[in-house]
């Protein structure tokens, strides 16, 4: 998940997955901060053979735990340690009182410190592990941080008599002294510039650009007006074919959402696809407020508006004597406005919507819509991680354990267990063993809001945009499934 990762202070370690986003881990003890229970040494052939990304004070970093739990075990089955006793392994933690060490480690397992480590069953050496572990420090504090950091999408050059502003992410305006204090903080994805002459500038990291956007005024959506007037069509009708509908992400103009829905088109063989306007406006200002509104449950115009749109096309198809399925793309800033909409719809207009969301700031669950109605989210879109955080994060979990040759039951016990080692004070096997079961059935519940949710292999070049390879894969294969309904 993470390609590599470095100490910055004492308290904050920050990491970088393969798409160059960056997260930052803060609080909590030093073993969790690193993924390393064991706190193993850097350059070593443990943590090089086991996917260490990094380096932090002598020890090593881990992409994940699990990483860190497999180099531990590595480590003690080594010739050195695994045909001597547990104290050859006070003496590597505790050089100058071994003897501590090992009695505390011996009243952690109720094993005999004389005991050596081949000679132990299962049971006896996870348990091993998990004590090794909590000596380390690799126990919940409760001050745990671990976030991925918004980027600055743009910079907002007003007029000479107001400050330039920053937009972070799709729904947050942030002024030059905030957007600079947030970069300090650690709260967002930037670089302060400072030069010679004592001005301060902010810019980006490599791979990512800032957009530099002068307000003009404004060009609104349309709110007004009978809807079969104002809905914007692309292809043509013809005879049997399914009622395509495209709702469009944030930022994309009338242009850019006519050749999305004509992407849709095309794969369809020219058949007629219904677009429903949602212009850019305030040059993404409006956007971004859109977004920042409809994510705290504050519906607007653009929601009655997609309420309007999608009545017409189940109107559509109620006249259409093959009654033919309705199937909504919605990408991004779209999956947010067509969540909200559901709201205001019956269940039996809901149950008649077949929505495919790309890149979607929310998720739609199962019971909101059609049956067959899924989440599509590329591996690296930092838009869904952003939107649905704890979602995005369990579909992230099961995308990259299935690539391990995980299955989705292992993932998930992987995770209870990982849970029971961070919260529990106790090393007694039954008593994890019975933390775990019951964080077990947590996870089943939690991944079952995740049927309808599939991560995608990433685009290496377009990461969130509609036309990003992973998601017009997926648009084309759904759409040559459903023409021959």
């Amino acid at each position: 998940m993470y390609k590599i990762a470095y100490r910055y202070s004492d308290e904050v370690v920050l990491y970088f997955d393969h798409a160059g986003n960056k997260y930052v881990a803060s609080g909590g003890s030093l073993a969790w901060r690193l993924n390393n229970p064991g706190l193993l040494r850097s350059h070593s052939h443990f943590s090089r053979s086991n996917k260490s990304i990094g380096s932090c004070d002598g020890y090593a970093i881990f992409s994940h735990p699990e990483e860190g739990h497999k180099a531990l075990a590595a480590w003690l089955h080594t010739n050195k340690y695994y045909t001597s006793s547990l104290r050859m392994i006070g003496g590597h933690y505790r050089p100058k009182a071994p003897d501590v060490f090992v009695n505390e480690l011996s009243s952690l397992t109720k094993i005999d410190p004389d005991t050596k480590i081949k000679s132990l069953n299962k049971q006896e050496f996870d348990c091993l592990l998990v004590s090794i572990e909590k000596l380390c420090g690799y126990s919940s504090k409760g001050n745990e941080s671990f976030n991925l950091l918004p980027k600055i999408i743009a910079k907002i050059e007003h007029d000479k008599n107001m400050e330039d502003t920053y937009l972070i992410g799709e729904n947050i305006v942030l002024s030059k002294k905030e957007a600079i204090e947030w970069i300090q903080e650690h709260r967002l994805d930037g670089v302060i510039v400072h030069e010679r002459n004592g001005s301060v500038h902010l810019r980006s990291r490599p791979n990512h650009c800032i957009w530099n956007i002068k307000m003009h005024e404004a060009v609104l959506s349309p709110t007004q007006g009978k809807i079969d007037a104002l809905i914007r069509t692309v292809g043509e009708k013809k005879p049997g074919q399914c009622i395509w509908g495209f709702i469009n992400g944030i930022n994309n103009s009338k242009e850019e959402a006519l050749e999305s829905a004509g992407r849709i088109s095309q794969f369809a063989k020219g058949e007629v696809v219904f677009s429903m306007p949602n212009d850019t406006a305030l040059l993404c200002i409006k956007d971004g407020l859109v977004c920042f509104s409809l994510k705290f449950i504050a519906d607007t115009p653009l929601v009655e508006w997609a309420v309007k749109f999608f009545r017409y096309l189940l109107n559509l198809a109620e006249k259409d004597e093959s009654h033919p399925p309705v199937i909504i793309f919605a990408h991004s800033q779209g999956a947010i406005i067509s969540e909200h909409a559901l709201e205001l719809l019956s269940k039996k207009e809901r149950d008649k919507l077949i929505i495919f969301t790309f890149g979607g700031g929310s998720f739609i669950t199962k019971e909101k819509s059609h049956s067959d109605s899924h989440n599509y989210a590329s591996a690296t879109d930092f838009v869904c991680r952003m939107g649905s955080p704890n979602l995005q994060y369990l579909a992230l979990q099961r995308y990259f354990g299935i690539k391990e040759g995980r299955s989705e039951e292992e993932v998930i016990y992987q995770l209870a267990l990982y849970d029971a080692m961070l919260h529990l004070d106790s090393t007694d096997p039954k008593t994890v063993e019975a933390y775990t079961k019951q964080r077990v059935k947590y996870y089943e519940k939690e991944f079952s809001k995740i049927n309808n949710v599939t991560v995608l292999d990433p685009d290496p070049k377009l990461k969130h945009k509609f036309e990003s390879s992973c998601y017009q894969a997926t648009v084309e294969e759904k759409i040559n499934k459903y023409r021959r309904y």
